[in-house]
């Protein structure tokens, strides 16, 4: 599981609107997931959130350790 894999998503049951949260592994991990709310299916696209974070984990990857801001008048 990469860092990214460890980031949670939330997100509405498109049924019932009740509020759900999974982690991006557990959303890739899965092709499906069941509101505890009403218990409805929900189909999951995880080639999208393997291909997101993949993307997400590059650009991590590409940004500097340190950030330097300057002021100036």
């Amino acid at each position: 599981m990469t860092e990214v894999d460890s980031n949670e998503i939330e997100f509405q049951c498109p049924s019932c609107g009740n509020d759900l949260k999974q982690t991006i592994g557990q959303l890739k991990a899965e092709n499906h997931m069941i509101c505890p709310g009403c218990g409805i299916g929900i189909n999951i696209d995880t080639d999208r959130f393997a291909n997101a974070a993949e993307e997400i984990q590059k650009a991590i990857e590409k940004s500097p350790p340190e950030t330097t801001i300057k002021f100036f008048r």
